[in-house]
């Protein structure tokens, strides 16, 4: 009865996960089947400056699984070291089509180590945007608090009103009672709230979007 409930309570709201590594249909489906069907998002990009090959299968197994494609995004490691961040986005998208992949958005991972200074940060950032802009890429951005104003500064993004927000925050609470405005967003658009769940023969992140 508990693990019905349980079930329950999470179908009835807007779940998903995203994942890193290579996962199977029937683990996708064992996802669907314990209410993660609102979205899936897969690593495409990966910090080493290169295209994630898995992914292409991924999300297919996540297609067979029944996530649609309006249902179906993919995230972007950016790799600082490497430089060229236009470069980056173009070479990425270039393997997007020529895999047919069919994904929704893509999210640009604002974490990790970056320079020490801010002010190439905001530059790299912002030649990463721009060029997803020019090319015309459905976007949004995963940061947090913490994480943006370690690597930009007090830096306000000047299309925040307008690119969806996805933010972590391991507190295990499916709600967006813990966010703090930050980098010119009020408000988020989805939140991961917990990582590195083994579950259904996977290794997944939690998210939740209202």
């Amino acid at each position: 009865m508990f693990a019905f409930l349980l079930v329950a309570l999470v179908s009835a709201a807007n779940y998903g996960i995203d994942v890193s590594q290579p996962t199977s249909t029937s683990s996708f489906t064992c996802l669907r089947n314990n209410g993660f069907t609102t979205m899936v998002i897969v690593r495409a990009w990966k910090s080493t400056g290169s295209f994630d090959s898995n992914c292409v299968q991924t999300l297919k197994n996540a297609n067979a699984a029944g996530f649609t494609i309006k249902n179906s995004d993919a995230y972007f490691y950016p790799c600082i070291s490497c430089g060229d961040a236009a470069g980056q986005v173009s070479t990425f998208w270039s393997k997007v089509i020529s895999n047919k992949l069919q994904i929704e958005r893509v999210w640009f991972d604002i974490e990790g180590t970056w320079t020490s200074s801010v002010t190439s940060n905001r530059n790299f950032f912002e030649a990463m945007v721009n060029k997803a802009i020019n090319m015309n890429i459905k976007y949004g951005i995963y940061a947090s608090k913490n994480y943006w104003s370690s690597i930009m500064g007090s830096y306000t993004f000047s299309h925040a009103s307008s690119v969806p927000l996805w933010y972590p925050h391991y507190d295990n609470s499916a709600s967006f009672s813990d966010f703090s405005a930050f980098g010119g967003w009020s408000s988020p658009s989805m939140k991961q709230y917990r990582g590195d769940v083994s579950t259904c023969s996977a290794g997944v992140d939690y998210n939740y979007k209202p």
